[in-house]
């Protein structure tokens, strides 16, 4: 392993706040909070409480995701096993799928595939910290830990809000939205996430808006990943795909969201919330659809008979809104590994619908831009070939060579579904971005 492995008698609020300070700092950084929410209810899956990575000692970039870029990626990983941290965009399922393809135009500012091996790694597992660093850079903990802190000096400064401007006017997304029920009546499609991009323009601290869409969402997939180009602030509450070992297994794992209902300050309400959620035939239908799609692409890669949802509609509480999460669970054949996991999963059947190939045809003849990183994936793999990946949803991204902000937000339509309250969700999930970003709002 190219990595030291050092333990710091240091409070981990005090690591976490002082690597935000720093984050600017570093041309490479990622931040992955798990396990920070859902405090009165943990979820098992989330294993640390952060994890962090700055610097590069490689870089794996690829603007276009082709075939061959993925076959090099994969190569890289699997020659030498290390920690990678980054993110796979959604347009990977151009290379991935054979029929699939993207009619937007790409965004150079955005590759569809970046990874990188970080110089360092810091771990919170229950409140314990460690630090990896890598031996090429002979990096002493505590000289790293002074780093930091000088790096932190500075601090943060909010600057001016921003405000997300739709791209769609509702009339404008109830004609898409009318359209691909029309394809779902006629039995070509079961269901599909439509989706619809905002934008603005303005100098705002990322690292703010990162740390206050987090306490307004405390999302429990959250992250930060920077690159020279850009930024992805993510307050993700979906789990795309986690892979971790047991004894001499390998166990997957996804936990696909299908069900949304709002949050109210009043009691009555939000409890009516939550049981009509539960209650919901449309809402579980949605769920159950895709728990078919995730529980079928786990099986490709699955040991036999070991695919189950041990975990079926569940209700899960953030700040802002209820969620139906579904967790579903295998035993990875011995062969092979996180990067077949994806190969026969990607991209994520809570973000396309199904079937999932058709599904992807349908959103974009629809949808005005290309997604980008948008509803692909951020997340990390250690040596031993554990991961864990989010689903990049209630997200920002920053590019920063004209500070143009763009956010996305999209709901699932079905046979069932009524387009107007379909468009509401769709406000309701943007809510949370468009309130870290303005500042003033």
């Amino acid at each position: 392993m190219p990595y030291q492995t050092h333990e710091l008698n240091i409070a981990s609020a005090e690591i976490h706040s002082a690597l935000c300070s720093a984050a600017k700092t570093f041309s490479y950084f990622s931040l992955l909070e798990t396990g920070s929410a859902l405090i009165n209810s943990p979820e098992v899956l989330d294993k640390y409480d952060f994890l962090a990575a700055g610097g590069s000692v490689n870089t794996f970039s690829y603007s276009d995701a082709t075939s061959n870029a993925w076959k090099e990626l994969k190569n890289n990983w699997r020659s030498s096993p290390t920690w990678w941290f980054g993110i796979l965009s959604y347009d990977l399922k151009n290379a991935l799928e054979k029929t699939s393809f993207s009619r937007h135009p790409q965004n150079p500012n955005f590759p569809e595939i970046i990874f990188f091996e970080p110089e360092w790694v810091v771990i919170s597992e229950k409140g314990i910290i460690k630090l990896y660093t890598h031996k090429t850079r002979n990096i002493e903990a505590y000289s790293w830990w002074d780093g930091i802190l000088v790096r932190g000096l500075e601090g943060l400064k909010k600057n001016d809000g921003v405000k997300l401007k739709d791209s769609l006017t509702i009339n404008d997304y109830l004609k898409k939205a009318n359209q691909m029920k029309s394809w779902i009546d006629y039995g070509d499609i079961y269901e599909a996430n439509l989706c619809v991009p905002y934008y603005g323009f303005g100098k705002v601290e990322p690292m703010c808006v990162y740390k206050d869409l987090q306490l307004k969402a405390e999302a429990p997939m959250a992250g930060y990943f920077q690159i020279p180009s850009t930024i992805l602030i993510s307050a993700s509450p979906e789990r795309y795909l986690s892979l971790r070992k047991d004894k001499h297994e390998i166990n997957i794992y996804s936990q696909p969201i299908k069900g949304t209902a709002a949050r109210s300050e009043n009691l009555e309400k939000d409890l009516n919330s939550a049981n009509d959620l539960l209650n919901s035939e449309k809402e579980r239908s949605e769920n159950t659809m895709i728990v078919d799609l995730v529980r079928n692409d786990i099986s490709r890669v699955s040991k036999q008979r070991s695919v189950k949802v041990n975990r079926y509609l569940e209700l899960r509480k953030l700040p802002t809104v209820y969620h139906l999460v579904s967790t579903i669970q295998g035993v990875i054949k011995d062969d092979l590994d996180w990067i077949s996991a994806i190969e026969a999963t990607f991209p994520m059947g809570s973000m396309t619908g199904a079937p999932k190939i058709r599904a992807m045809e349908r959103i974009d003849s629809l949808e005005t831009a290309r997604r980008g990183w948008y509803s692909g994936a951020l997340g990390y793999v250690t040596p031993e070939g554990e991961c864990d990946f989010n689903v990049i949803i209630r997200s920002l991204l920053f590019e920063k060579q004209d500070h143009k902000w763009t956010s996305w937000a999209g709901s699932a339509l079905t046979i069932d579904s009524d387009s107007k309250k379909e468009w509401d969700e769709i406000n309701l999930k943007i809510d949370a971005p468009k309130r870290a970003l303005d500042f003033n709002n």
